[in-house]
């Protein structure tokens, strides 16, 4: 018999030992920079200890890699986010200023890169450039790379299949069941977010039901994306907590389970 939700959030709630992950938070970004470490607070009540912050420009990512180096619970991204290209630079963009961003503070992923087809003015031929660009360097540097994509899931899996050798994370993941195994097969892992905790979000939970335990990643993106409960723009670490919950009813999984799998997951991604 499937645990009841009632249970599960009591267990969630009593058994503060147990450590979840956040892979996915700008931490960087008004709210939640304001007072980071009440923010750290409320997450670390919530069982979430330990966090990933991406950077989506340079300036975000020198910003990411300065908290790295304040808070030990915090690992740092660079990269530059397709939203933030230039579409006028598409040969005149160098990853240079990330590399030796990367040689000087040790990220532990390129990230947050990808394509987004969903923004109003975009090049295709921008963002796959740039995208290439920065897999190229993950590539150089041994990095996993957490990977950003909109309605271009297709056009990011024939590219993400040039670079054997780099591995990393969809995050926020959207593509739905039949493109997971192409994914999958590339050696990536799949990060879940607020949307797993909606009942109508059935691409998502029905995404979250196939994937291998051994490559599913919990996240938050706060602030930006909401949950069942938490607006949009409103969320924080803490709320993996809730995706976590939900994660768990619809695999069965015990609290305890959820957390040391999605953790693991993790560490080993990042090689932390």
């Amino acid at each position: 018999m499937a645990p009841s939700f009632l249970w599960l959030q009591y267990n969630f709630a009593v058994d503060i030992v147990m450590e979840l992950f956040d892979t996915h938070c700008h931490l960087t970004d008004l709210p939640l920079s304001h007072d980071l470490d009440a923010v750290l607070r409320r997450a670390q009540e919530a069982g979430v200890s330990r966090f990933i912050v991406p950077g989506y420009d340079l300036a975000s990512s020198r910003t990411a890699c300065r908290l790295a180096a304040a808070y030990p619970s915090i690992g740092a991204a660079v990269g530059l986010h397709p939203a933030w290209i230039n579409n006028n630079s598409d040969n005149r963009f160098s990853p240079e200023p990330f590399r030796q961003l990367a040689r000087l503070r040790s990220p532990v992923a390129i990230g947050e890169i990808g394509l987004d087809y969903a923004l109003k003015d975009y090049s295709v031929n921008t963002q796959e450039i740039v995208l290439r660009t920065q897999l190229e360097l993950a590539a150089l540097l041994t990095l996993p790379v957490i990977i950003h994509c909109r309605r271009a899931f297709e056009p990011l899996y024939l590219i993400l299949r040039e670079f054997p050798s780099v591995i990393g994370v969809i995050h926020a993941y959207g593509g739905g069941p039949k493109l997971t195994e192409k994914f999958l097969a590339l050696g990536y892992y799949i990060g879940f977010g607020g949307g797993v905790t909606r009942p109508n979000a059935r691409k998502v939970r029905e995404t979250a039901l196939i994937v291998p335990p051994e490559r599913i990643l919990l996240e938050t993106d706060a602030p930006y994306i909401g949950s069942h409960t938490v607006a949009k723009g409103e969320s924080e670490p803490k709320d993996c907590l809730a995706v976590a919950e939900s994660l768990a009813v619809l695999r069965r999984w015990s609290p305890t389970e959820t957390a040391v799998l999605t953790t693991a997951n993790a560490v080993r991604l990042f090689n932390l």
